[in-house]
């Protein structure tokens, strides 16, 4: 894999295969990096092929990830001791510009990561966190759970625009689709969020308070296009995603606005 940026060069792939038993034989821990809604397949297929000792590791975890994957354990008859862990975020943010070569754009510099059950996390994070070092222990995955960025910006965001998407028009996801009615649904959501975690017991960060916490720019050029868009009025049709919101938080909004995220609708292709 090639990858661009300061830190760049030739990272190698040891092996790259299709095959799920010779890639779980003999690992340590198991990254799933597939969407939330292939989890269950996913730990199906892994029910007969995961040893003693194991540790599935969900990048990211969405809500409930980890609950998904020990009750399909279970349900396909899987008797290995094995753990389940999430983190709530990938640890960065790139562009693909080919299929062996990407460019970060930013990088999480805040991570959490749980178990299920939560009572596992003495075993298993200090395994864990050599490789993750931004990661930190959370007490269960409510908390991760809770602090899941795609529920907290994407959903709002593609139902408020589902106009446009549905037209075929083609958008700056935040830069273009966060508009200031958005950013109102996105504060309310918000609150909701925060809200409903604290009646669980979990204390789990605002949205605001996530991006001064999350994330840092790798990308100089990403960095200048954010200073951009932070500078708009905000009165301006395309106000930022965080223009709203209160001015102690106005520090996220270049996080905000900095994503390389671009909707191309399928109804287009």
């Amino acid at each position: 894999m090639d990858v661009e940026g300061e830190r760049g060069g030739f990272a190698v792939v040891d092996r790259a295969t299709t095959n799920l038993p010779s890639a779980v034989d003999g690992a340590d821990v198991i990254i799933v990096v597939t969407g939330g809604n292939s989890r269950a397949v996913m730990a199906r297929s892994l029910a007969p092929l995961v040893r003693d000792g194991q540790v599935i590791l969900l990048i990211q975890g969405n809500t409930g990830g980890s609950l998904i994957v020990r009750r399909a354990l279970d349900d396909a008859g899987c008797r290995a001791d094995v753990d389940v862990a999430e983190m709530d975020n990938y640890p960065y943010s790139c562009w693909r510009l080919s299929p062996t070569r990407i460019r970060p754009i930013v990088r999480k510099r805040w991570l959490q990561i749980a178990t299920f059950p939560g009572n596992r996390i003495g075993a298993v994070f200090p395994r864990r966190s050599p490789l993750l070092p931004e990661a930190v222990a959370a007490p269960n995955i409510l908390y991760t759970g809770f602090t899941n960025a795609n529920a907290m910006l994407h959903v709002a965001n593609c139902v408020a625009n589902a106009g446009r998407i549905e037209s075929g028009d083609s958008y700056k996801f935040y830069a273009d689709g966060v508009t200031p009615a958005v950013a109102h649904l996105y504060e309310g959501i918000n609150a909701e969020r925060v809200a409903v975690a604290a009646a669980l017991g979990a204390s789990v960060p605002t949205l605001a308070d996530w991006f001064e916490r999350v994330t840092v720019f790798v990308a100089s050029r990403r960095a200048d296009t954010a200073a951009r868009h932070s500078s708009r009025p905000a009165s301006s049709s395309r106000t930022t995603a965080m223009g709203p919101i209160r001015r102690r938080e106005r520090r996220s909004r270049s996080t905000t606005n900095s994503s390389p995220k671009t909707c191309r609708p399928a109804l287009s292709r």
